[in-house]
This record gives structure tokens, C-alpha cells and sequence, in this order.
């Protein structure tokens, strides 16, 4: 186990995988957590998304080629999530957005797959899951592969 600033991994190796379960405003949870929407205020959007961002782009760093990352948030807010992937891809070519649809089918036609509609489970190339709809908390998952 390493404990580090992320925005200043120690690691001079690349993988094959890597997660960037970022913080983020918990929106996805507020059905557990309904004191979010009380302590929530527009300016931790913006706040959010620069730590995001960063947090990422580090990530992207220690991905080897051929290799995925999976950014994910427990956040129902655009800013935190297409928005952060966006910005990410547009600053960082050697990245491309894998459909979470296409994988997520794969996995089903393995059996890994228990959700009987993984089309419910995405919204364009994400990951997507809403509390009410589906039986969770809301979350948000991209994965980025690098060429």
C-alpha cells in the first residue's frame, strides 16, 4: 500500500489499470446522505471539477499503452463527470473514450453480468446509475483506454 498526494504519484512504472475514484459532491447519494444538499453550495461545483481534473490527468500518467483507466464518481452532476472526461480527452490525444455499453455486454454475454439491461445502466458512452431506477446509490463511470 502507498500513500500519496495524487497529484504527485511516486511511481516511475506505468499499468494496465488504473482507478481514478475521484472526491466528489456525493449527489448520487443524497438518498443516504440528504445533509448534501444543505452543505452543497454552486462555487463546490467549480472546486470539484479543478480537483478532478487534476486528479485525473495524473492518473493518466501512470496508464500504460494499451492500458484503461476508469474515472468514477459517486456524483449525478455533469460538471464532475462528461464535463471533467471532456476536458481531459481534449488535453490529452493519446486517450480515447471506451464505450461502458459495449463492455458492459461483453460482460454479460461472459455471465460476469447479473443486470439484465445493461442499456439501463448507460447514458452515451458512461456509466450511469440513478437511485429510484436502478437498486444503488447514483454513480458515474467512464473508461478511457490509452492508444
Amino acid at each position: 500500500m502507498v500513500t500519496a498526494d495524487a497529484l504527485h504519484l511516486p511511481f516511475t512504472a506505468t499499468f494496465d489499470r488504473v482507478l481514478a475514484d475521484v472526491p466528489c459532491s456525493g449527489t448520487g447519494t443524497l438518498s443516504r446522505n440528504p445533509e448534501i444538499k444543505w452543505r452543497l453550495v454552486p462555487n463546490d461545483l467549480a472546486d470539484l471539477q479543478a480537483r478532478q481534473l487534476a486528479i485525473l490527468r495524473s492518473a493518466m500518467t501512470q496508464v500504460s499503452s494499451g492500458g484503461r483507466l476508469i474515472y468514477s464518481t459517486c456524483s449525478l452532476e455533469r460538471e464532475e463527470n462528461e464535463d471533467v472526461i471532456e476536458n481531459a480527452l481534449a488535453r490529452d490525444s493519446a486517450f480515447r473514450l471506451v464505450d461502458c455499453g459495449t463492455e458492459l455486454e461483453k460482460l454479460q454475454q461472459q455471465g460476469e453480468l447479473i443486470w439484465n439491461d445493461p442499456p439501463a445502466l448507460t447514458r452515451g458512452p458512461y456509466l450511469r446509475t440513478l437511485p429510484g431506477l436502478h437498486p444503488c446509490d447514483g454513480f458515474f463511470s467512464a473508461i478511457l483506454e490509452k492508444i
